[in-house]
């Protein structure tokens, strides 16, 4: 990956011998192999080969061998260990043989600690790390020098690195960061990348910096760079470096900033371009990567710019439980609120409510669970979940509100008293409290009256009456104060009430109106007002029509009628009246009997005494 011009650095003296001939041979020998080192020295390794392998040539056919001297086995021993570098340098597949062998022969030599490195440079070109690893842990920095001394660490912290021993790695590209050489770049790059690792955000920072211009990883840092600004929360300056980058080169990590973009901007509150990046996003990462935040964010926008499938798309895509799946629970529920299925809506809620991440979202989820519990007629669940949130948040901002659906649930649940005492305990209620408090004022009002305690009946319905967001209720809470005035026997005050309840709005919606001036009819009998008895006994009857009043009731209007005129002595109209039941052979008819008779005796001593 890296190429290297190695270096045994090995001084070679061939000296000078008597013999003239052996003098030649050694300057043949010599010359070549000067060459062939000039050559290795250049990176010529096809040529410097091809130099060393006509140095064993002279050297096998020349006299030399037969009394080899230790200057000729030292220039045996180089030949031999340029020649495997060379195989290695050209990619020839007996290289790793060549170097293994030469140990083998010369295991005392100098350059045998550079074989070990050698080998496992071949395997380090094969990606073959681990066993690179294995004949780099057999030698030393120390043993090799110059450029092969560089060349050994940074490939050794290579290889550590593949292997994700970063702890070895770290230190030894921290050592080549700061040192010209050719493999600073990488150096710098990669102890940047470790100290992002290790969240030592400045420092890889500083580092990755020092990569600006560098065309080796034009394509790859300026990821990690937006990533730290992003971090550090320097937002403007995510956007000021990364757009640009983007603009002009590929970036192998393009996908990874396109969501830190769309990020940035989502924390900037504009989510219409937030969307444009994330769609990008998504479109190549195809779901591969897409994380929780992600997925909330993403729905979050599509629900604030009001695409509810979209949010519920994305929102449900959120799997292990975070502080963004809570949140993103709310806006689920809400967003399912927003189509129409209080059922799924509900569903998110409560696992909001399950969650302790935020206590805020916790407590939403809850009210809302609770919320839709009642309005789904889960009864006894809406009253157990609002009955906890009243006990685990008793200083709630929406306490009045917790308060008016306990109200509602206990309303749903015809628990009128405790519906009652609980809306009494907020101090100043709203509209929707007071509006509950009138039904529920009217329900607990009725129970007393059918349990016969008008008065405290009177004073629940005047409770109700005290507020009007509903007509039938206020039309009905006026109609049986009216009855329980009646029963108490306040004729008057009962037919002001009655007379009230006719004229509202809300009367005529209501079951009891057809039968408002029956009773109140009878009211103004009770109180002496027999004309008026008359008039609403009279309205009574014709509203029923022939077959609309029930025949016992219907009988008993007549009879009351006849005796309103009975009682303001009109005796035509009252005979007429008793005479209606007579012929149709009423239940009541002896009463009719008896009262015609009294109109005829009275009438005849009328006519005695005009006489």
């Amino acid at each position: 990956m890296y190429k290297k011009i190695y270096q045994v650095g090995v001084a070679l003296t061939v000296m000078a011998t008597p013999a003239l001939a052996q003098q030649t041979e050694w300057q043949q020998i010599n010359k070549a192999y000067k060459t062939g080192m000039e050559l290795y020295e250049r990176g010529k390794f096809s040529s410097a080969s091809a130099q060393f392998d006509r140095v064993e040539a002279l050297r096998t056919k020349s006299n030399l061998q037969l009394d080899e001297t230790e200057e000729l086995s030292l220039l045996k021993e180089n030949v031999r260990y340029y020649q495997a570098v060379c195989a290695l340098e050209l990619g020839e597949s007996d290289a790793e043989n060549r170097f293994l062998k030469y140990i083998k022969d010369f295991p005392v030599s100098a350059n045998a600690k550079a074989a070990y490195f050698q080998i496992g440079k071949s395997y380090y070109a094969k990606k073959d790390y681990v066993k690179a690893l294995e004949w780099f842990n057999k030698i030393d920095s120390k043993n090799l020098a110059g450029k092969e001394n560089v060349e050994y660490r940074f490939k050794y912290g290579y290889a550590s690195f593949m292997t994700k021993d970063y702890k070895t790695a770290k230190p030894l590209f921290e050592g080549l960061k700061d040192q010209k050489t050719e493999f600073q770049e990488a150096s710098i790059y990669y102890y940047a990348y470790l100290s992002y690792l290790d969240a030592e955000y400045k420092t890889a920072l500083n580092e990755f910096e020092r990569l600006n211009g560098s065309k080796q990883f034009e394509n790859s840092y300026p990821y990690y760079i937006t990533a730290l600004y992003f971090l550090d929360k320097r937002y403007d300056d995510v956007l000021d470096y990364a757009l640009p980058i983007l603009s002009r080169t590929k970036q192998e990590n393009e996908t990874e900033m396109f969501r830190i973009i769309a990020a940035t901007y989502f924390i900037k509150g504009d989510l219409k371009t937030s969307k444009e990046y994330y769609d990008k996003f998504q479109a190549q990462d195809q779901g591969k990567t897409q994380n929780n935040q992600d997925s909330y964010q993403i729905g979050y926008i599509a629900y604030k710019l009001k695409d509810y499938d979209k949010a519920i798309t994305e929102l449900e895509k959120m799997t292990e439980p975070d502080a963004y799946y809570q949140s993103a629970m709310i806006t689920l529920g809400d967003a399912f609120l927003k189509k129409g299925n209080k059922q799924s809506a509900r569903n998110a809620f409560f696992r909001a409510s399950k969650l302790d991440f935020d206590p805020a979202m916790q407590e939403e989820g809850l009210f809302n669970y609770a919320k839709l519990s009642y309005e789904l007629e889960f009864h006894q669940v809406a009253l157990a979940s609002t009955q906890e949130y009243l006990k685990t948040y008793p200083k709630s901002k929406r306490l009045e509100e917790a308060k008016t659906l306990l109200a509602e649930v206990l309303l749903s649940t015809k628990n009128y008293r405790e519906a009652v005492d609980i809306l009494e305990s907020i101090p100043k209620r709203g509209k929707e409290a007071n509006a509950a408090y009138q039904k529920v004022t009217y329900y607990r009002g009725l129970e007393y009256y059918n349990e016969r305690a008008f008065e405290n009946a009177i004073s629940l319905f005047m409770r109700s009456e005290g507020f009007r967001y509903d007509e039938e209720i206020y039309a009905l809470a006026t109609y049986w104060k009216a009855e329980a005035m009646y029963e108490v026997r306040k004729y008057g005050e009962s037919v002001t009430n009655f007379n009230k309840f006719l004229r509202l709005p809300g009367a005529s919606k209501t079951d009891v109106y057809g039968y408002a001036n029956y009773a109140l009819a009878y009211a103004a009998f009770r109180n002496g007002n027999y004309s008026t008895a008359a008039n609403y006994f009279e309205r009574f009857l014709a509203s029923g029509g022939s077959k609309g009043i029930e025949m016992n009731t219907r009988n008993d209007a007549i009879a009351r009628l006849g005796d309103s005129y009975f009682s303001s002595k009109n005796y035509g109209r009252a005979l007429t009246e008793y005479n209606k039941l007579i012929s149709s052979k009423a239940p009541s008819q002896d009463y009719a009997l008896f009262q015609r008779g009294i109109i005829q005796g009275l009438q005849g001593d009328n006519k005695i005494g005009r006489a």
